[in-house]
């Protein structure tokens, strides 16, 4: 027996010697689980999970004082060899492993071999009841364990080295975020004079909502998600309307409960799953959404809706504050198990419009030359309604080339507004008009006021004393 062994360590030296190595293989039996393990089930448990006995088999460099590492990657760990300890034996080679402990970081494990009572060309020995450590599996990703062997007199694992193989695959039970609907009310200014919107899409309102869609998975935890975004107004606006009384008011704080009594906006959270908050900003340019304890278990079809429902306390508001069209900017919704976040999107809010007054002036000379040549633009808007209005517009020339007029300001009720001077410092400002002779415009003005008590006049002079009335969409109202 003696010399068998010594026979084969001399055979391991020479062989090691000429820098010959032989290749293992590991074997990790059936799948431990059918499906991915969640992340989220895995974070923060306690628990283990007992892995199916593995084998390696190995070549024929197995000699007393030997190590074989057992080593997992993405992020995984055994438990503590202190608390379980797995059990090794061989079915051929007769090799004898001090099951020893896992390193500090519990990364890998090192069994020492303690007696090899003969050599033979290979050996086979399983691993049974090795156990990896449940929180240690919360970073979606791929599982694997890999094996190597080194001499005693060696550092690095580089005999009988055995390609990695998976245990398991951990992934977020959440798989994205979707929209389902979009903010596109049209604010009505024709029978409820800015204070609601045409037609809703849920209640008395206009509804942006998110899908949240989940996979199955083994391991899966209900109830330990949230989500969350923040839905801004336009720049230069805000939300009001919810709050008139409170909303930019020092010492008050707005209120967008779902509730009113009097003729006030109204705010409402929608979660088809967990506990749905709402707040709003002292200035009311920010709703915040919030859920927790979201039960985000099911399927590959499974979908959650989470939204917000912005609006007016009456199905026929006829008093309050306006509702302003506007341009949602894009925000950011994030679903959390914890303080880490599973999934996150970019998400498109949509808009605003309004059926308020709009005119068009097909034909407008423009000319910003100095003296006689120069052509000065005359649009004036009369409001005769006790509203404020939003002045907006654009225009383009002959050939088709747009300039912004985004931004013409507001209207007082009961007042009259001479647009001219704007429109020709925005003109101004377009580079691909020409500033040195007359351009054609097409332009086109929307007031956020009723149409039937607002209207338009247009015209210009020339070299400021001459004027010529230009026809409108509006004449004769």
């Amino acid at each position: 027996m003696t010399n068998l062994r010594t026979k084969g360590l001399v055979i391991a030296a020479i062989a090691a010697t000429c820098g010959y190595a032989t290749a293992a293989t590991i074997n990790t039996g059936s799948a431990k689980f059918s499906k991915d393990v969640s992340a989220e089930g895995a974070a923060g448990d306690t628990s283990v999970v007992t892995l199916n006995t593995l084998s390696v088999s190995m070549g024929e460099f197995q000699a007393q004082n030997n190590v074989l590492r057992l080593t997992l990657s993405g992020g995984a760990t055994f438990l503590s060899g202190t608390t379980s300890k797995p059990s090794v034996t061989c079915t051929s080679g007769d090799i004898v492993f001090d099951v020893g402990a896992p390193s500090a970081t519990r990364a890998y494990w090192d069994f020492g071999i303690t007696a090899v009572s003969a050599n033979s060309s290979t050996a086979v020995c399983s691993f049974a009841s090795l156990t990896v450590t449940r929180a240690s599996l919360s970073s979606p990703g791929v599982v694997t364990i890999s094996s190597g062997v080194k001499r005693v007199s060696d550092t690095d694992y580089t005999y009988d080295v055995a390609t990695a193989k998976t245990l398991l695959t951990i992934a977020s039970q959440v798989v994205s975020i979707g929209i389902s609907t979009a903010f596109n009310g049209v604010v009505d200014y024709q029978s409820k004079s800015g204070y609601g919107f045409v037609s809703n899409d849920v209640s008395r309102g206009d509804q942006i909502n998110l899908v949240v869609s989940t996979r199955d998975t083994d391991l899966s935890v209900a109830g330990s998600f949230s989500v969350d975004f923040a839905i801004s107004s336009e720049t230069g606006k805000s939300f009001s309307f919810l709050d008139a009384e409170a909303c930019g008011v020092a010492g008050k704080t707005p209120d967008i409960g779902s509730t009113r009594t009097t003729a006030l906006g109204k705010a409402t959270a929608n979660a088809t799953s967990g506990t749905a908050t709402l707040t709003i900003n002292p200035t009311c340019t920010t709703v915040t959404f919030g859920v927790t304890g979201a039960n985000l278990t099911g399927n590959s079809t499974s979908l959650y809706y989470y939204g917000v429902e912005l609006g007016t306390s009456s199905l026929t508001p006829s008093t309050g504050v306006t509702i302003e069209p506007m341009t949602f900017p894009a925000f950011t919704a994030r679903v959390s198990s914890g303080a880490t976040n599973r999934a996150s999107a970019s998400i498109t809010a949509g808009s605003w419009t309004s059926n308020g007054a709009t005119v068009v002036i097909p034909y407008m000379p423009i000319n910003l030359s100095a003296g006689t040549s120069a052509i000065d633009p005359i649009v004036t808007v009369a409001n005769r309604s006790a509203l404020a209005g939003v002045l907006s517009g654009s225009m383009r020339d002959e050939d088709g080339n747009s300039c912004a007029l985004d931004n013409l300001g507001t209207i007082s009720p009961t007042r009259t507004k001479n647009l001219g001077g704007l429109i020709k410092t925005a003109f101004a400002a377009c580079s691909n008009l020409s500033q040195t002779s007359t351009e054609r415009m097409y332009i086109t003005i929307t007031a956020t006021l009723p149409d039937s008590t607002t209207s338009f006049y247009s015209g210009y002079n020339v070299g400021g004393s001459s004027r010529v009335t230009v026809v409108n969409s509006s004449n004769g109202k």
